[in-house]
Protein backbone atom coordinates (compact mmCIF):
# COMPACT_ATOMS: atom_id res chain seq x y z
CA UNK A 1 0.00 0.00 0.00
CA UNK A 2 3.15 2.29 0.70
CA UNK A 3 4.25 1.74 -2.50
CA UNK A 4 1.52 3.17 -4.30
CA UNK A 5 1.30 6.13 -2.42
CA UNK A 6 5.09 7.03 -2.62
CA UNK A 7 4.22 6.46 -6.52
CA UNK A 8 1.49 8.64 -6.56
CA UNK A 9 3.00 11.26 -5.37
CA UNK A 10 6.17 11.16 -7.20
CA UNK A 11 3.48 11.24 -9.93
CA UNK A 12 2.29 14.21 -8.82
CA UNK A 13 5.14 16.04 -8.38
CA UNK A 14 6.44 15.76 -12.00
CA UNK A 15 3.29 16.94 -12.64
CA UNK A 16 3.47 20.08 -10.74
CA UNK A 17 6.66 20.77 -11.94
CA UNK A 18 6.25 19.90 -15.65
CA UNK A 19 2.68 22.79 -14.87
CA UNK A 20 5.70 25.27 -13.58
CA UNK A 21 8.50 25.03 -16.60
CA UNK A 22 5.17 25.47 -18.66
CA UNK A 23 4.22 28.42 -17.19
CA UNK A 24 7.72 29.79 -17.04
CA UNK A 25 8.29 30.78 -20.46
CA UNK A 26 4.58 32.32 -20.83
CA UNK A 27 5.52 34.69 -18.72
CA UNK A 28 8.41 35.80 -20.89
CA UNK A 29 6.48 35.46 -23.89
CA UNK A 30 3.76 37.26 -22.56
CA UNK A 31 2.82 40.08 -25.46
CA UNK A 32 3.19 43.87 -24.00
CA UNK A 33 0.36 45.83 -23.93
CA UNK A 34 -0.48 48.25 -27.02
CA UNK A 35 0.53 51.66 -27.65
CA UNK A 36 0.42 53.98 -25.09
CA UNK A 37 -0.21 51.59 -22.54
CA UNK A 38 3.09 50.33 -23.11
CA UNK A 39 4.83 53.81 -22.34
CA UNK A 40 3.52 53.32 -18.42
CA UNK A 41 3.74 49.74 -17.88
CA UNK A 42 7.87 49.87 -19.16
CA UNK A 43 8.56 53.13 -16.91
CA UNK A 44 10.01 53.08 -13.70
CA UNK A 45 9.52 56.01 -11.10
CA UNK A 46 12.39 57.68 -12.07
CA UNK A 47 11.15 58.05 -15.56
CA UNK A 48 8.41 60.61 -14.36
CA UNK A 49 10.16 64.14 -14.39
CA UNK A 50 7.20 66.07 -13.25
CA UNK A 51 4.92 68.73 -14.72
CA UNK A 52 7.79 71.58 -14.51
CA UNK A 53 10.34 70.33 -16.62
CA UNK A 54 7.54 70.15 -19.46
CA UNK A 55 6.77 73.18 -19.10
CA UNK A 56 10.70 74.13 -19.87
CA UNK A 57 9.83 73.43 -23.53
CA UNK A 58 5.82 73.29 -23.46
CA UNK A 59 5.27 76.53 -21.62
CA UNK A 60 1.84 77.51 -23.82
CA UNK A 61 0.69 73.88 -23.24
CA UNK A 62 1.40 74.46 -19.66
CA UNK A 63 -0.77 77.41 -19.35
CA UNK A 64 -3.43 76.90 -21.50
CA UNK A 65 -3.83 73.52 -19.13
CA UNK A 66 -4.20 75.33 -16.10
CA UNK A 67 -8.06 76.49 -17.10
CA UNK A 68 -8.45 72.89 -17.93
CA UNK A 69 -10.79 70.93 -15.44
CA UNK A 70 -7.93 68.51 -15.14
CA UNK A 71 -5.98 70.06 -13.89
CA UNK A 72 -7.29 70.52 -10.53
CA UNK A 73 -7.30 65.78 -10.42
CA UNK A 74 -3.93 65.91 -11.97
CA UNK A 75 -2.22 67.63 -9.50
CA UNK A 76 -4.04 65.73 -6.55
CA UNK A 77 -0.77 64.95 -4.24
CA UNK A 78 -2.10 61.82 -3.63
CA UNK A 79 -2.33 60.27 -6.94
CA UNK A 80 0.70 57.88 -8.11
CA UNK A 81 3.07 59.12 -9.87
CA UNK A 82 2.01 58.05 -13.26
CA UNK A 83 -1.70 59.60 -12.81
CA UNK A 84 0.11 63.48 -12.15
CA UNK A 85 0.33 66.77 -14.06
CA UNK A 86 1.40 66.43 -17.75
CA UNK A 87 2.64 62.21 -17.75
CA UNK A 88 -0.93 60.97 -17.05
CA UNK A 89 -2.04 61.96 -20.47
CA UNK A 90 1.57 62.25 -22.10
CA UNK A 91 3.32 59.29 -20.87
CA UNK A 92 6.63 59.70 -18.77
CA UNK A 93 8.94 62.51 -19.41
CA UNK A 94 12.08 61.28 -19.34
CA UNK A 95 11.33 58.42 -22.03
CA UNK A 96 10.58 61.03 -24.16
CA UNK A 97 13.21 62.76 -23.84
CA UNK A 98 15.59 59.89 -25.40
CA UNK A 99 14.22 60.59 -28.99
CA UNK A 100 11.65 64.01 -29.07
CA UNK A 101 11.26 63.13 -32.31
CA UNK A 102 9.97 59.80 -31.89
CA UNK A 103 6.18 59.32 -31.70
CA UNK A 104 6.00 56.08 -30.06
CA UNK A 105 8.01 56.99 -26.83
CA UNK A 106 5.63 60.22 -25.98
CA UNK A 107 1.43 60.00 -26.37
CA UNK A 108 0.67 63.21 -29.17
CA UNK A 109 -3.11 63.20 -28.89
CA UNK A 110 -3.14 65.00 -32.62
CA UNK A 111 -0.81 62.67 -33.79
CA UNK A 112 -2.38 58.97 -32.86
CA UNK A 113 -4.84 56.85 -33.60
CA UNK A 114 -8.46 56.75 -32.37
CA UNK A 115 -7.98 53.61 -30.91
CA UNK A 116 -4.56 54.52 -29.40
CA UNK A 117 -6.30 58.15 -27.61
CA UNK A 118 -8.80 55.99 -26.08
CA UNK A 119 -6.50 53.82 -24.37
CA UNK A 120 -4.98 56.78 -23.13
CA UNK A 121 -8.03 58.40 -22.08
CA UNK A 122 -9.61 55.12 -20.51
CA UNK A 123 -7.09 54.69 -18.02
CA UNK A 124 -8.71 57.15 -15.91
CA UNK A 125 -12.19 57.09 -16.94
CA UNK A 126 -12.27 53.59 -17.18
CA UNK A 127 -15.18 54.33 -14.66
CA UNK A 128 -17.27 55.75 -17.32
CA UNK A 129 -17.18 52.59 -19.95
CA UNK A 130 -15.08 50.15 -21.06
CA UNK A 131 -13.07 49.93 -23.64
CA UNK A 132 -15.34 47.23 -25.46
CA UNK A 133 -18.22 49.80 -25.16
CA UNK A 134 -16.25 52.13 -27.04
CA UNK A 135 -15.32 49.87 -30.13
CA UNK A 136 -19.25 49.17 -30.14
CA UNK A 137 -20.15 52.85 -30.28
CA UNK A 138 -20.90 54.29 -34.34
CA UNK A 139 -18.46 56.99 -33.16
CA UNK A 140 -15.38 54.49 -33.04
CA UNK A 141 -15.96 53.03 -36.45
CA UNK A 142 -15.88 56.14 -38.46
CA UNK A 143 -12.66 56.81 -36.61
CA UNK A 144 -13.48 59.69 -34.32
CA UNK A 145 -11.75 59.74 -30.76
CA UNK A 146 -12.21 61.35 -27.90
CA UNK A 147 -9.91 64.38 -28.71
CA UNK A 148 -12.06 65.16 -32.23
CA UNK A 149 -14.89 66.42 -29.60
CA UNK A 150 -12.75 67.11 -26.00
CA UNK A 151 -9.91 69.78 -25.35
CA UNK A 152 -7.64 69.77 -22.39
CA UNK A 153 -5.94 72.09 -23.16
CA UNK A 154 -8.51 74.86 -22.50
CA UNK A 155 -7.44 78.66 -22.41
CA UNK A 156 -9.45 81.34 -20.75
CA UNK A 157 -11.83 82.10 -23.64
CA UNK A 158 -12.65 78.56 -23.92
CA UNK A 159 -11.58 78.49 -27.30
CA UNK A 160 -9.92 76.20 -28.95
CA UNK A 161 -5.91 76.71 -29.48
CA UNK A 162 -6.73 76.66 -33.23
CA UNK A 163 -10.04 78.24 -34.41
CA UNK A 164 -10.38 76.61 -37.60
CA UNK A 165 -8.96 73.17 -37.29
CA UNK A 166 -9.17 70.48 -34.52
CA UNK A 167 -6.86 67.36 -35.23
CA UNK A 168 -6.65 67.96 -38.94
CA UNK A 169 -10.10 68.32 -39.50
CA UNK A 170 -11.62 71.42 -40.46
CA UNK A 171 -13.77 73.02 -37.92
CA UNK A 172 -17.74 74.87 -38.59
CA UNK A 173 -18.10 78.51 -37.43
CA UNK A 174 -20.59 78.63 -34.86
CA UNK A 175 -23.70 77.25 -36.55
CA UNK A 176 -26.89 79.14 -34.55
CA UNK A 177 -25.62 82.39 -32.96
CA UNK A 178 -27.98 81.48 -29.72
CA UNK A 179 -26.90 78.18 -29.44
CA UNK A 180 -25.94 77.02 -25.48
CA UNK A 181 -22.88 77.42 -24.80
CA UNK A 182 -19.90 74.72 -24.51
CA UNK A 183 -19.91 72.35 -21.92
CA UNK A 184 -16.72 72.31 -19.95
CA UNK A 185 -14.08 70.12 -22.16
CA UNK A 186 -15.69 70.50 -25.41
CA UNK A 187 -14.30 72.17 -28.22
CA UNK A 188 -17.79 73.99 -29.66
CA UNK A 189 -21.06 74.36 -28.70
CA UNK A 190 -22.78 70.66 -29.08
CA UNK A 191 -24.65 71.38 -32.39
CA UNK A 192 -21.42 73.21 -34.05
CA UNK A 193 -19.81 70.03 -32.91
CA UNK A 194 -21.66 67.40 -33.82
CA UNK A 195 -22.28 69.19 -37.25
CA UNK A 196 -19.01 68.53 -38.82
CA UNK A 197 -20.01 65.05 -39.61
CA UNK A 198 -23.71 65.10 -39.25
CA UNK A 199 -24.56 68.41 -41.65
CA UNK A 200 -27.70 66.91 -42.57
CA UNK A 201 -29.50 67.04 -39.46
CA UNK A 202 -27.71 70.65 -38.64
CA UNK A 203 -29.40 72.00 -41.81
CA UNK A 204 -32.72 70.09 -40.70
CA UNK A 205 -32.61 72.03 -37.88
CA UNK A 206 -33.29 75.26 -40.30
CA UNK A 207 -36.54 74.09 -41.71
CA UNK A 208 -39.41 76.16 -40.49
CA UNK A 209 -41.12 73.39 -37.74
CA UNK A 210 -37.76 71.87 -35.44
CA UNK A 211 -37.03 71.40 -31.92
CA UNK A 212 -35.39 74.41 -30.18
CA UNK A 213 -31.84 73.48 -30.40
CA UNK A 214 -31.12 76.77 -32.75
CA UNK A 215 -32.61 78.78 -29.85
CA UNK A 216 -30.81 77.15 -27.18
CA UNK A 217 -32.97 75.67 -25.60
CA UNK A 218 -32.22 72.04 -26.19
CA UNK A 219 -28.46 70.44 -27.39
CA UNK A 220 -28.30 67.18 -29.02
CA UNK A 221 -26.78 64.71 -26.39
CA UNK A 222 -30.50 66.00 -24.47
CA UNK A 223 -32.20 63.11 -26.71
CA UNK A 224 -28.21 60.75 -28.13
CA UNK A 225 -25.74 59.33 -26.08
CA UNK A 226 -23.03 60.41 -27.53
CA UNK A 227 -20.65 57.70 -25.83
CA UNK A 228 -22.04 54.57 -23.59
CA UNK A 229 -21.33 54.37 -20.25
CA UNK A 230 -21.07 51.61 -17.15
CA UNK A 231 -24.34 52.44 -16.47
CA UNK A 232 -26.09 52.81 -19.94
CA UNK A 233 -25.23 49.51 -20.59
CA UNK A 234 -27.88 47.75 -17.82
CA UNK A 235 -30.63 49.97 -19.81
CA UNK A 236 -31.37 50.63 -23.68
CA UNK A 237 -34.17 53.68 -24.46
CA UNK A 238 -36.56 53.15 -27.15
CA UNK A 239 -37.59 56.27 -29.13
CA UNK A 240 -40.57 56.77 -26.84
CA UNK A 241 -38.45 57.05 -23.97
CA UNK A 242 -36.39 59.49 -25.09
CA UNK A 243 -39.43 61.81 -26.22
CA UNK A 244 -41.91 61.76 -23.21
CA UNK A 245 -39.13 63.06 -21.50
CA UNK A 246 -40.22 66.44 -22.76
CA UNK A 247 -43.78 65.54 -23.94
CA UNK A 248 -44.81 63.51 -20.91
CA UNK A 249 -48.77 64.02 -22.01
CA UNK A 250 -48.60 61.92 -25.01
CA UNK A 251 -46.64 58.86 -22.71
CA UNK A 252 -49.95 57.25 -22.11
CA UNK A 253 -50.80 54.16 -20.95
CA UNK A 254 -54.33 54.79 -22.82
CA UNK A 255 -56.89 51.97 -22.52
CA UNK A 256 -56.70 52.24 -26.60
CA UNK A 257 -53.28 52.45 -27.79
CA UNK A 258 -52.05 53.76 -31.38
CA UNK A 259 -49.52 50.60 -32.29
CA UNK A 260 -46.80 52.92 -33.11
CA UNK A 261 -47.11 55.22 -30.01
CA UNK A 262 -47.48 51.93 -27.63
CA UNK A 263 -44.00 50.79 -29.65
CA UNK A 264 -45.88 47.57 -30.93
CA UNK A 265 -45.44 48.51 -34.80
CA UNK A 266 -43.00 50.82 -36.50
CA UNK A 267 -40.14 52.95 -35.00
CA UNK A 268 -42.26 54.72 -32.55
CA UNK A 269 -42.41 58.38 -32.70
CA UNK A 270 -40.13 58.38 -35.74
CA UNK A 271 -43.13 56.27 -37.58
CA UNK A 272 -44.87 60.09 -37.63
CA UNK A 273 -42.54 62.47 -36.79
CA UNK A 274 -39.12 63.82 -37.88
CA UNK A 275 -37.00 64.24 -34.91
CA UNK A 276 -34.56 67.26 -36.15
CA UNK A 277 -37.02 69.38 -38.49
CA UNK A 278 -39.48 69.33 -40.87
CA UNK A 279 -41.91 71.44 -43.40
CA UNK A 280 -44.79 70.09 -41.52
CA UNK A 281 -46.25 71.75 -38.24
CA UNK A 282 -45.37 69.82 -35.22
CA UNK A 283 -42.53 67.81 -37.36
CA UNK A 284 -44.85 65.34 -39.07
CA UNK A 285 -43.42 63.81 -41.79
CA UNK A 286 -46.28 64.71 -43.92
CA UNK A 287 -49.58 67.06 -43.29
CA UNK A 288 -52.30 65.19 -45.34
CA UNK A 289 -53.82 61.71 -45.63
CA UNK A 290 -50.88 60.37 -46.69
CA UNK A 291 -49.25 60.28 -43.15
CA UNK A 292 -51.94 57.57 -41.91
CA UNK A 293 -52.27 56.14 -45.82
CA UNK A 294 -48.77 54.65 -44.74
CA UNK A 295 -49.97 52.07 -42.49
CA UNK A 296 -53.49 52.00 -42.99
CA UNK A 297 -53.44 51.50 -46.63
CA UNK A 298 -57.00 50.12 -47.02
CA UNK A 299 -58.51 53.73 -46.28
CA UNK A 300 -56.61 55.40 -48.88
CA UNK A 301 -59.35 55.26 -51.10
CA UNK A 302 -62.88 54.78 -50.20
CA UNK A 303 -62.68 56.33 -46.52
CA UNK A 304 -63.43 60.21 -45.79
CA UNK A 305 -61.99 62.34 -47.84
CA UNK A 306 -60.86 65.09 -45.58
CA UNK A 307 -56.99 66.73 -45.92
CA UNK A 308 -55.99 64.56 -42.37
CA UNK A 309 -57.85 62.27 -40.42
CA UNK A 310 -57.00 63.92 -37.58
CA UNK A 311 -58.28 67.94 -37.96
CA UNK A 312 -61.18 67.37 -39.41
CA UNK A 313 -62.93 66.14 -35.93
CA UNK A 314 -62.52 61.98 -36.54
CA UNK A 315 -59.45 60.53 -35.23
CA UNK A 316 -58.47 63.32 -32.85
CA UNK A 317 -56.43 61.37 -30.17
CA UNK A 318 -54.09 60.11 -32.49
CA UNK A 319 -51.85 59.08 -29.96
CA UNK A 320 -53.98 57.10 -27.86
CA UNK A 321 -57.91 57.07 -26.15
CA UNK A 322 -58.87 55.84 -23.07
CA UNK A 323 -62.73 56.48 -24.49
CA UNK A 324 -62.68 55.14 -27.99
CA UNK A 325 -61.50 52.33 -30.09
CA UNK A 326 -61.10 54.17 -32.92
CA UNK A 327 -59.32 57.34 -31.17
CA UNK A 328 -62.07 59.58 -32.38
CA UNK A 329 -62.37 61.16 -28.44
CA UNK A 330 -59.48 61.64 -25.56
Amino acid sequence: MRRWQLMTFALLLVWALAIGVEKEPTKQNKKPPPFPLSLFAQAEAKDYIGEKECAQCHKKETQTFNASPHALYVRDPKLPVDKKGCEACHGPGEIHLEDVKDLKKVMSFSKSKPKEVALACLRCHADTMRLSQWHRTVHAQADVSCSNCHQIHQDEERGTRDANKVNGLKLMGQVFVTASEPKALLKSDEVSLCGQCHQREVNEFRLNFHHPIPEGRMVCSDCHDVHPSKAASKKVRVVKDMCITCHADKAGPFAFEHDPVAGWTGDGCVECHRPHGSHNPRLLRAFSRGLCNQCHTDKGNNHYPGQSCWNVGCHVAVHGSNTDVWLRQP
